[in-house]
């Protein structure tokens, strides 16, 4: 965001979470629509304050790095892994073996795989965790065994882990239902869509953003639906809430860019016309783009860039070496607005209509940064192992 907005934050926002955050403006060397910070500066150090010690991590290379990935059930992930795998191509002179399991969102697979990664002895262990609850005491187990673990995108419920690498989830959170309780000027009609229910990045958004309408008692929730990142069951749900509430709602908190799609389709398939839809929030993803601007729909888009994944190897490799690292890495975000929709407090980084790329499919995510030609379903990412 724009160092500017913080101040205008810092009251509304909850100012200790905010307290020194500024977006870096850089120009990205991914997709031509995306102009956020380079991987080598998404990390936004004003974000943290404390410092963990990893100095009884130290060992010589080469090394062997778990992954345990929650699953792939969306195209935002299949994106971040192909970063992760790319981060260990690019030290592959220090990482012999990169070990990624699959669990499926499955917690009990997730759980054994984390087991079984610690059984085959690895360095290091990044986990992206299918729920909070479920893979806390496996996590913490490990980390007892000796074994520093990174947290990447989804957390744990505890702290029992070396460090935490994602976009501020709470940030986003905020920021959405910022600009919808401005937008509406206090008064309005609100449908929550969240993703999957227990996980990380859905509760720690949308959370903070139901502290925000709580401030505002013209504001009322209307529903709040579960698309576990999914447009076809965003639709789903979406038609269920239109059907009975129709031009009731004012606005969709969506807590990500997937499901983004099938809530428009929704609305279009029920008769709202161009400029009759509600307002949506979004991330990464180029469908609600297109769409948004296709359809007048007012949107803010707030990215949570997959190239996080590739930080995680860089962070990886920090831990092994000894040196110290944050507890939290906050990875930059950039703020885009639909055309005379910014509000008081959410300002766009960049022109909203610049971000869309019409030659791309639905499902792109405008925030890699593998490269414009990059295409998820053709790629075959190399990496050790």
């Amino acid at each position: 965001m724009r160092h500017g907005l913080k101040a205008a934050l810092l009251g509304t926002l909850a100012a200790g979470f905010f307290a020194g955050a500024g977006h870096a403006q850089s120009q990205s060397a991914s997709s031509p629509g995306y102009q956020g910070a380079p991987r080598t500066e998404l990390f936004n150090p004003a974000l943290t304050s404390c410092i963990r010690d990893t100095g009884k991590y130290k060992k010589a290379p080469p090394y062997t790095i778990g992954f345990s990935n929650a699953g792939l059930g969306d195209s935002w992930r299949v994106v971040a892994l192909d970063e992760l795998k790319q981060g260990a191509e690019d030290h592959k002179d220090v990482i012999k073996k990169l070990i990624i399991t699959d669990a499926g969102h499955d917690d009990a697979k997730q759980v054994s795989d984390v087991q079984d990664l610690a059984s085959q002895g690895v360095d290091l262990m990044i986990v992206s965790a299918n729920t909070e609850k479920a893979l806390d005491p496996v996590v913490t187990r490990v980390m007892r065994q000796g074994i520093p673990v990174i947290m990447l995108d989804r957390r744990i419920s505890s702290d029992h882990f070396v460090t935490y690498i994602n976009a501020s989830d709470p940030m986003m959170g905020r920021l959405w239902a910022q600009w919808i309780v401005e937008k509406l000027h206090g008064k309005g009609n609100v449908v929550l869509l969240g993703g999957q229910a227990g996980s990380s990045p859905n509760e720690n958004r949308m959370g903070p953003a139901k502290e925000i309408f709580a401030q505002y008692p013209g504001i009322h929730i209307l529903d709040t639906v579960y698309s576990d990142w999914s447009p076809v069951k965003g639709k789903q749900v979406m038609q269920a809430v239109i059907a009975k509430y129709g031009h009731k709602i004012d606005a969709v908190w969506s807590a990500h860019g997937l499901q983004v799609p099938g809530s428009i389709e929704a609305f279009v398939e029920a008769g709202f016309k161009p400029g009759e839809i509600p307002m949506h929030t979004t991330a990464d993803v180029n469908g609600p783009l297109l769409m948004a601007l296709k359809y007048k729909v007012p949107m803010l888009e707030i990215s949570d860039p997959p190239a996080q994944y590739r930080t995680a190897i860089d962070v990886a490799l920090k831990v092994l070496s000894g040196a110290a690292v944050p507890c939290t890495y906050t990875v930059n975000s950039q703020i885009s607005v639909t055309a005379g929709d910014e509000t008081p407090s959410i300002k766009s980084d960049e022109p909203f209509a610049s971000l869309a790329l019409p030659d791309k499919p639905s499902n792109y995510l405008v925030t890699n940064d593998l490269g414009h030609s990059y295409d998820p379903t053709t790629a075959h990412t190399q990496y050790p192992h």
